[in-house]
C-alpha cells in the first residue's frame, strides 16, 4: 500500500483488534489494509494501528468521521501516517525548565509546585513515573514564565531539602 493513502489512528482501547477496527472504519470506507500493532513481549495491543484506503478521498472521510471520536471511553486520534500532529504535552512547558533530582519517593507534582511557586509562577511541574511499576523514578521538571524566576529558584533551593 502507498503511504499517501495510509491513515494513522492512535490512542486505541487496547482491546481493540484489526477486525473490531475495520469495521469501525467500513462505517465510512472500505479500507485495503489494517494492521494493529502488538508489543513483542506481553502481545497486548500498543493501541496504535495503521490503515491503508484506497484513496485520498476515503482518508479524508475517515478522519473526519472518527478522529476526536470516543470508542470504548477513550478519544480516537486518526490522522495521515506520514503526516503525524504535533502532541500537545501532557503539561504546560516554557523553555525555562529545570530539572529537580534527588527527590523524596513520595513527592507528588502538586508538592513540586507548592515548592518552587515561592520562586516564581510555577508554569507547570511534573515528577516522572516508572511505566511498569508505578512508582516515581525520584525526579522531575519544573517550568518558569521567566529565566529570572527560573534563576532564582535555582538559587533559593539548589541542594535543599
Amino acid at each position: 500500500g502507498s503511504s499517501a493513502t495510509k491513515l494513522y489512528f492512535g490512542n486505541l482501547p487496547y482491546n481493540c483488534d484489526s477486525a473490531l477496527l475495520a469495521g469501525i472504519v467500513q462505517d465510512h470506507a472500505v479500507p485495503e489494509m489494517v494492521e494493529v500493532l502488538y508489543d513483542r513481549t506481553t502481545g497486548r495491543s500498543r493501541g496504535f494501528a495503521f490503515v491503508t484506503m484506497s484513496t485520498l478521498e476515503e482518508c479524508e472521510r475517515v478522519i473526519k468521521n472518527l478522529d476526536g471520536t470516543l470508542y470504548s471511553g477513550r478519544t480516537m486520534r486518526v490522522n495521515m501516517a506520514d503526516r503525524p500532529k504535533p502532541k500537545a504535552p501532557l503539561y504546560p512547558e516554557t523553555e525555562h525548565k529545570l530539572f529537580v533530582g534527588n527527590l523524596s519517593w513520595t513527592v507528588t507534582p502538586e508538592m513540586l509546585t507548592d515548592a518552587f511557586q515561592r520562586c516564581g509562577n510555577v508554569v507547570g511541574a511534573r515528577v516522572l513515573y516508572d511505566g511498569e511499576t508505578g512508582r516515581s523514578r525520584g525526579y522531575g521538571f519544573v517550568c518558569y514564565s521567566t529565566k529570572e524566576e527560573m534563576d532564582q529558584a535555582i538559587e533559593t533551593l539548589n541542594g535543599t531539602v
